[in-house]
């Protein structure tokens, strides 16, 4: 289990509703406590990861989370097992060439705890905005030119992940694509050093041939755990299961999460990988605990009942909770979020029975409650954390794993950390 945080800044409604709370210093270094006690929390508590998503421009307050890289660094330094992920880094508008590195340098400054998340990106200010310069488009059902912006969309995210994963994997290496020419043409670079130290880099006349990135990953990069998140694409689902990539699915509605986990199975037997049937597939959900369901849902609806209904309805998240025929709109409120499986709200007893019935019809090995901190009671999402792992989680049967990084074979040891705790 790994969480996903946001953040948003840690503000009241009212001070959402003022205007600008995303810019406010005082909300910001709120929310950067809040997530730091969460964060010590999650390890203590023997979560896998926390993760981070990438959001640009938020003024409102509600997604102030620009750099999941960054954000993963000083998560890193507050841990020493807890591993950090993305969820995810919007690759079409991003250089892929600096997402290799970032992730790279992220992996060393972790100790190998470096896990990877990638999206497509759906908010048009975003991605318009940062990928200008790629032509890059965000995919979203609600763009009356979808098919085509989707097209562009996928095209780059495709194009930048096989870049970074030559980045990754190769010692030198050159791609060209309609999008780049790693390395540009006719670059001259007839440096000795260069011709001694990095041989194969230069053509035999001065001209740059091939590139590489330094650092590379401290883990051997065909074993770094790597997600695509919040998806219900079966375009996405299908490339996940043929690049090792493990989706996590957004909708709760139980018709179109089987669909999803038999489109992912039968993909990985096509491509030949052996994987049960719900494994390897992720599955989000706003997971609240308390005492009495009154606590909770009060504790969900100030977070997420806030967030979702008061921002993502804008974006179409509604119909990740429409059920398999229904028609007209479905209820903005945050008991639409609760009464559809997506909020796992309520006492211990009332959410193991939830979390059980998710186990059995949908055999997942991986779930992501998605805490809403900034605007639900710290307290309140510290306290639910507590009962779900050490109350709720034990009545299903369901003890906490970690996933084992691989380093890469070169790397004999100790790592930084060691080294710098290490008497002179």
């Amino acid at each position: 289990m790994g969480a996903l945080l946001l953040p948003s800044v840690s503000a009241d409604r009212s001070e959402f509703e003022r205007g600008y709370a995303g810019q406010n210093p005082v909300f910001y270094q709120r929310a950067l406590s809040d997530c730091g006690r969460l964060i010590r929390q999650m390890e203590d508590l023997g979560f896998d990861f926390v993760a981070f998503s990438e959001h640009h421009f938020h003024l409102e307050g509600l997604e102030v989370s620009n750099n999941p890289m960054m954000l993963g660094a000083w998560a890193a330094m507050l841990t020493t097992r807890l591993r950090v992920a993305q969820m995810g880094i919007v690759l079409p508008s991003r250089n892929p060439l600096l997402v290799a590195e970032d992730l790279a340098m992220l992996d060393h400054f972790s100790g190998g705890r470096m896990a990877a998340g990638f999206a497509r990106g759906y908010q048009a200010r975003h991605v318009a905005t940062i990928g200008q310069k790629m032509n890059a488009y965000p995919t979203a059902a609600t763009d009356p030119e979808f098919e085509k912006h989707d097209r562009i969309n996928r095209e780059l995210f495709n194009d930048h992940y096989e870049i970074v994963r030559k980045a990754w994997t190769q010692r030198l290496f050159e791609h060209h694509s309609e999008h780049w020419q790693l390395p540009p043409a006719n670059v001259s670079w007839d440096h000795p050093a260069t011709r001694a130290m990095a041989p194969g880099m230069l053509t035999p006349e001065g001209t740059l041939q091939k590139i590489g990135i330094a650092p590379t990953t401290l883990q051997d990069p065909d074993h770094i755990e790597t997600f695509i998140p919040f998806t219900m694409s079966a375009e996405t689902i299908a490339w996940s299961a043929r690049q090792g990539v493990k989706p996590v699915i957004f909708t709760p509605i139980e018709e179109h999460a089987k669909a999803s986990i038999d489109l992912f199975h039968n993909a990985c037997r096509d491509a030949g990988r052996a994987v049960e049937w719900g494994q390897d597939v992720g599955h989000f959900r706003d997971i609240v605990v308390a005492n009495t369901e009154a606590e909770a849902i009060a504790i969900q609806e100030r977070g997420m009942g806030f967030i979702w209904t008061r921002w993502h309805d804008w974006f179409g998240f509604n119909e990740a909770l429409r059920y398999p025929g229904e028609t007209g709109a479905i209820p903005n409120t945050p008991a639409c979020v609760r009464e559809r499986g997506y909020g796992l709200v309520g006492t211990v007893d009332s959410v193991a029975r939830k979390i059980e019935h998710m186990l059995e019809t949908l055999k997942t090995d991986l779930i992501v409650p998605w805490i809403a901190v900034g605007p639900a009671p710290i307290d309140g999402l510290l306290r639910s954390n507590e009962l779900l792992v050490e109350k709720v989680l034990p009545k299903v049967g369901v003890e906490l794993t970690h996933f084992k990084p691989k380093l890469r074979a070169e790397f004999t040891g100790p790592d930084w950390r060691a080294q710098c705790d290490a008497p002179r």
